[in-house]
């Protein structure tokens, strides 16, 4: 193992350790997540939910590499449920807040006309 391969571990478990304190953060306080994930409370820890579980299995992937194992289900879980767990609710979030400034126009153009 070259060092640049094993700087490149470190630095991805690094990541995947951010990446599971970001979706903690999200999901047990609901006001430190990033924009996109904005919306209803389950839609907000449902990302911090799949943040977890990917950032738990890009860590673990990392520490198989590091140690020269080869593990494929840490794959399997951010590409199957970990994803589309951050990619529907990053997804109803955005739906959310378009549905929610639609209402507020047409709230906003009913008080206007009045």
């Amino acid at each position: 193992m070259g060092l640049f391969e094993a700087a490149m571990d470190v630095f991805m478990m690094a990541m995947g350790l951010g990446c599971v304190w970001l979706g903690c953060s999200a999901t047990h306080q609901r006001h430190q997540y990033p924009e996109l994930a904005r919306g209803p409370l389950w839609a907000t820890r449902t990302w911090g939910l799949g943040f977890v579980l990917l950032g738990a299995s890009l860590a673990i992937e990392s520490v198989g590499r590091f140690t020269g194992e080869v593990w494929s289900w840490p794959s399997v879980v951010m590409r199957w449920v970990a994803g589309p767990l951050v990619i529907g609710s990053i997804l109803a979030s955005m739906l959310f807040r378009g549905w929610k400034n639609r209402s507020d126009r047409a709230v906003g153009a009913v008080e206007s006309v009045d």
